[in-house]
């Protein structure tokens, strides 16, 4: 049984397919394979899935590596994931379709209405999108009803929260088999409502313009705004979400004169370019790990080292999470 997802799931109930290579595509393909699901990859283009398969492999070790799978498992996981360019032999059979290609609105409500007329009338369409809405990639489709958002937070295949967002036209019964698949796959699924950023991405937009509004004032470097989120935040927010702090704090406490002179001192910027910061390293040509220079200078940060450091903590944290303990040197 994998320890990853704790599942019992039979692999020959809710076959998938994932449509995208990119990053999650090839996560979410992995993560519904480990889960026990038989899963089809599909691309465009060859060398992509070629590239896929080797990424799952490498995933699979990681997680031997981080106790988390036995290597015994390593042939069946594996043989649960196909890979392949022909859109209708990827559908054809599926029970879920999960879109996870580029975030451009037109590719993907044409690639929906594709696979509509490929698969089962029963077949559920989900769209891991987190930039645009339910209900418009919806509209247009010919079996709306079987549409819903299934937003998974990178990593995908180690991060348990996924956002189930139905659109205006999604039946309960979608909704509720999409969160089943979910739930089937070791995830912990959160229904969200249809709005701007859903809940996650929302949260950290938030966060992100108060500290950019912050940085570019000059008032605290990027180095020390997560150092307060990782050593602070992080830290205390799987013990205790906001309104339970808020609870045990005291709600006076979140109306007294202090608060609300917090709360009038908050970033108001209704978009990036209002703040200090803005666009200025847009118009630079920084635009972050991709170019090599961001708030940090990733040409001298090693960009690989940090993402597995990154995956590292995230897995220490999900022992913690289910009662391992941390040995102190």
């Amino acid at each position: 049984m994998s320890t990853l997802n704790d599942t019992t799931t039979s692999a020959e109930n809710g076959a998938c397919a994932v449509l995208g290579t990119g990053t999650m595509g090839v996560q979410i393909a992995f993560s519904l394979a480990f889960g026990g699901k038989p899963v089809a990859l599909w691309g465009r283009r060859a060398e992509a899935l070629e590239k896929a398969k080797e990424t799952f492999v490498d995933i699979f070790d990681f997680l031997v590596g981080e106790g988390l799978a036995a290597a015994s498992e390593k042939e069946g996981v594996l043989a649960r994931l196909t890979c392949t360019s022909d859109l209708a032999s990827a559908v054809k059979n599926a029970s879920f379709v999960i879109e996870a290609i580029v975030e451009d609105f037109n590719q993907k409500q044409s690639i929906f209405k594709e696979v509509e007329a490929l698969s089962s009338p029963e077949t559920i369409i989900a769209s891991t999108t987190s930039a645009l809405c339910a209900r418009d990639l919806q509209n247009g489709l010919a079996r709306p009803e079987k549409f819903c958002v299934a937003h998974y937070i990178q990593p995908a295949h180690l991060m348990a929260l996924v956002e189930v967002v139905p659109g205006d036209q999604s039946s309960e019964e979608t909704t509720a088999a999409l969160t089943k698949l979910l739930e089937e796959t070791g995830k912990a699924p959160v229904r969200c409502p249809d709005i701007p950023g859903f809940l996650f991405a929302r949260i950290q937009h938030v966060i992100l313009r108060e500290f950019a509004d912050l940085v570019g004032k000059g008032l605290v470097t990027a180095e020390a705004c997560d150092t307060i989120m990782r050593q602070g935040y992080a830290a205390r927010l799987p013990a205790m979400g906001p309104f339970e702090h808020a609870d045990l704090s005291g709600l006076d406490l979140q109306n007294s004169a202090g608060a609300n002179a917090v709360w009038a001192d908050l970033c108001t910027a209704s978009s990036p370019s209002q703040t200090p910061v803005g666009d200025l390293f847009l118009k630079e040509g920084h635009t972050g790990m991709r170019s090599g220079q961001g708030f940090y200078n990733w040409k001298e940060r090693d960009q690989d080292v940090f993402k597995a450091e990154r995956d590292k903590e995230i897995v220490r944290r999900m022992k913690i999470n289910k009662g391992g303990r941390i040995v102190m040197d």
